[in-house]
């Protein structure tokens, strides 16, 4: 039987490299056009990066960097596609948000306005209690955030890595939704197994570039749609699930009134959400 501890090492090896001159970037990865160099330059002029290494993921409009600070802690690198066809489906999220006026036409200040989007909704739902990776910093298409995951080898999605306890796995995504909805004023609207990693028994939500306002037109549309496919995903694997759209009236309905937060739950009337729906 192989090292398989040993074949993961040898993998993240690989993709290690350290940054020497514009060439060598390109070489290693085609994401590091001038425009990102130009970012990443900057971000290590501030002292926020020291050391960049090889891709740890890539999605549809970014290219996930791992790197390290200059305390050695791992980074996470977001690098956005500075390609305009990235983001064709992006519009719903774009327009409608109060927070930006427009959708550019220039593929780079998309790739900036879209990274910009992104740490803003991160920053709020961090602040909102939420758990996600620790927004650090940005710069034109280029976030870095807080590495999840050990040695370079990223945490793993829930999809690839199911909860050992399901029921309680599913109590907690729903309740940071209600906190990123109630305190953060923001619904995910791309909310899936996709988008949260399972690390040492927590599940970080990540991808927030789809974020919108409350205030959004379409805020309830998106909050039933991200309800309907954690339902899913977690009645597949035997939880108990609230009916989404009993669910998505009653957080609501909360939001309406005031809160206050008692041991990290929302606290409305004196009931927190599960008090709420008659869970507990």
């Amino acid at each position: 039987m192989p090292d398989e501890t040993k074949i993961e090492r040898d993998r993240i090896e690989r993709r290690r490299f350290k940054i020497k001159d514009i060439d060598q970037l390109k070489l290693v990865d085609d994401v590091f056009n001038e425009y990102t160099l130009k970012a990443l330059y900057e971000l290590m002029n501030r002292r926020i990066v020291l050391e960049v290494y090889g891709p740890i993921a890539q999605g549809k409009e970014a290219k996930v960097i791992w790197g390290k600070d200059y305390e050695g802690k791992d980074l996470a690198l977001k690098v956005y596609y500075t390609l305009a066809n990235r983001f064709i489906n992006r519009n719903p999220y774009i327009m409608g948000d109060r927070r930006f006026s427009g959708k550019p036409s220039n593929p780079f200040k998309l790739a900036s306005m879209w990274c910009r989007k992104e740490f803003r909704n991160m920053k709020r739902a961090y602040e909102a209690k939420v758990l996600v990776p620790t927004p650090i910093a940005f710069y034109n298409n280029i976030l870095v955030m807080e590495f999840i995951g050990e040695d370079g080898a990223p945490a793993p999605l829930l999809k690839d890595e199911p909860p050992s306890d399901v029921q309680s796995a599913y109590i907690d995504v729903i309740l940071n939704v209600e906190k990123a909805l109630i305190i953060g004023k923001l619904i995910h609207a791309d909310l899936s197994e996709y988008n949260i990693l399972n690390w040492n028994g927590k599940l970080y939500i990540i991808d927030w570039g789809s974020a919108v306002d409350s205030s959004h037109p379409n805020s309830t549309d998106l909050l039933y749609r991200d309800i309907r496919n954690i339902n899913r995903f977690f009645s597949k694997l035997g939880a108990s699930t609230v009916d989404e759209g009993k669910l998505t009236e009653a957080l609501i309905e909360r939001s309406r009134g005031s809160y206050i937060i008692d041991n990290n739950r929302v606290i409305i009337n004196g009931k927190d959400l599960l008090s709420y729906l008659n869970l507990s």
